[in-house]
């Protein structure tokens, strides 16, 4: 991958990525990967670019060119999966609408506030307690 510079040393490794290269959401996934065996860091190393550091929670079980390769392919992954997130968002945006009970079917509160149907109380919900009873304390 050229858009990635990886630095291996005994304790850690660092990945440098060009951050145009790589959607946001699939670095930060691809880091949170491994937040169960490192320590991991993000940070910005120069502009436009982005960093992530793996350090041993355990230096014993540290395997620095592992890691490296194993963070490469879930960065590779976790763009892969946003871009397909990414395409098929229309489709799924579609078959939404136009499901039974799907967004279209949803006014807007807008839409609700619009309505010349607002002032309609068939059932008397928004009358006042007085006003509702005092046409039954009159009959008595």
């Amino acid at each position: 991958m050229s858009d990635l510079s990886t630095i291996v040393e005994a304790d850690r490794v660092e990945v440098r990525l060009d951050a145009g290269a790589f959607p946001r959401d699939a670095v930060y996934a691809a880091a949170f990967a491994f937040m169960d065996r490192c320590y991991v860091r993000l940070d910005k190393p120069a502009p436009g670019s982005l960093g992530i550091v793996l350090r041993a929670k355990a230096a014993a079980s540290f395997d620095g060119p592992g890691l490296a390769a194993e963070l490469q392919e879930e960065l590779a992954g976790q763009r892969f999966r946003q871009r397909l997130a990414d395409d098929g968002r229309e489709l799924v945006d579609a078959i939404a609408i136009g499901a039974p009970g799907g967004a279209a079917a949803e006014p807007s509160l807008d839409d609700l506030l619009a309505s010349p149907d607002l002032m309609d109380d068939p059932l008397g919900i928004a009358e006042s307690w007085e006003k509702k009873h005092a046409s039954k304390a009159e009959g008595t």
